[in-house]
């Protein structure tokens, strides 16, 4: 058993992205916990009302929701109710006892596993603060309800495989260097919790920075029908090297299933970085028109790569923008008209464009 535990500024978030999974197929609300109805009788208003209601009694808290996932193993059997009895003593034992608590099961991978959305408020309009020690507890009561539900034990928890795995500090992937795929989780720990993206291409635009890509298969590939997905180290060129490395291999899991719940999360979070993104390429190219070189180098020293791509044959230019001060990547696109490749090649040296019409179609980093 394994529980992941994240917390948001709206617990519209968490909420939402649950009911999407139910609307979708893949997922049942099988529990409700301190609703004033049962969960067979609670309506989509029902639930909403509940959670504003316990979030309105502190309206100045920040992060109001937590969103709990717990994993189990693929031969644990497990009907709705025990589920509820493992995620209710999880809460209990957590600091959550007497909080509004919907828990979602979800069908959506080859292992069985829940999700609960709770709000952080409690009913005195006190805010419950999640602490490193808790995510410690939290370590232990899953071994606890393990031994107490017969599931079966879950290696990868345990806080020697943690610190085994903990980031010391992630660099660019060479090919042919020793302990590749430490080198290679290194990178993922580095990025997958901790930055905002919302789509493959965007999570690329920041693996690219490390030369290391996720791939999902070609189209009606058997690895794209399963939902598989392997990390691939880069060469010097930009081109897959080596031998794929499968993401359930990784102690952090991070597998197409996952990426999809955090591009979901990541739509309402990184907006707050927008605003910043644009002021500081906007300002970029005030003034003096800039050559292509110094445009890159400002946006450098503001903390932001320029990724260039051409990642399938006849698919148009593609600029991604990596904010690592906010930790949030957008494509120019998704910014708007005036962040475009064409637009900003235009707002450059007559000479420097020049250039860069000619940049040959293969993928390309331009910030180095």
């Amino acid at each position: 058993m394994f529980a992941k535990i994240s917390t948001h500024g709206s617990i519209h978030i968490p909420l939402r992205y649950n009911e999407l999974k139910v609307a979708e197929g893949k997922a049942e609300c099988i529990g409700a916990e301190n609703f004033l109805k049962t969960v067979d009788r609670l309506s989509m208003q029902d639930k909403i009302d509940r959670f504003w209601q316990r979030s309105s009694l502190n309206e100045m808290v920040l992060k109001n929701s937590a969103h709990i996932s717990l994993s189990f193993g693929k031969n644990d059997v497990l009907d709705n109710e025990k589920m509820n009895r493992i995620a209710s003593q999880y809460m209990i034992r957590m600091p959550f006892k007497d909080q509004p608590q919907l828990i979602y099961r979800h069908y959506d991978t080859g292992h069985p596993h829940l999700h609960i959305v709770a709000t952080t408020i409690q009913a005195d309009g006190s805010k419950i603060h999640l602490r490193p020690k808790h995510l410690r507890e939290s370590i232990a009561i899953c071994r606890e309800l393990e031994s107490e539900f017969s599931l079966q034990p879950n290696r990868r928890s345990t806080t020697e495989d943690l610190a085994t795995f903990q980031v010391q500090h992630a660099q660019k992937v060479v090919y042919g260097e020793p302990d590749l795929k430490r080198r290679v989780s290194d990178v993922l720990n580095t990025v997958v919790d901790h930055y905002q993206y919302t789509s493959m291409d965007e999570f690329n635009a920041i693996l690219r920075e490390y030369n290391v890509v996720a791939n999902t298969g070609s189209e009606n590939s058997r690895l794209q029908k399963v939902g598989g997905l392997y990390y691939h180290v880069l060469d010097e060129n930009g081109d897959r090297v080596g031998v794929p490395l499968k993401a359930g291999g990784f102690l952090l899991k991070p597998t197409l299933t996952r990426l999809e719940e955090h591009f979901v999360l990541s739509q309402s979070q990184r907006e707050a970085s927008r605003e910043r993104l644009q002021t500081v390429i906007d300002w970029s190219l005030a003034g003096q028109v800039p050559d292509w070189n110094r445009w890159r180098e400002d946006l450098q020293r503001d903390g932001i790569s320029v990724v260039f791509n051409k990642s399938k044959k006849d698919a148009e230019d593609q600029l991604y923008f990596i904010d690592h001060r906010t930790k949030s990547v957008f494509s120019a696109h998704t910014l708007g008209d005036p962040y475009t490749l064409h637009a900003i090649r235009e707002r450059c040296r007559p000479e420097e464009r020049l250039v860069h019409e000619e940049i040959p179609s293969q993928r390309l980093k331009i910030n180095g």
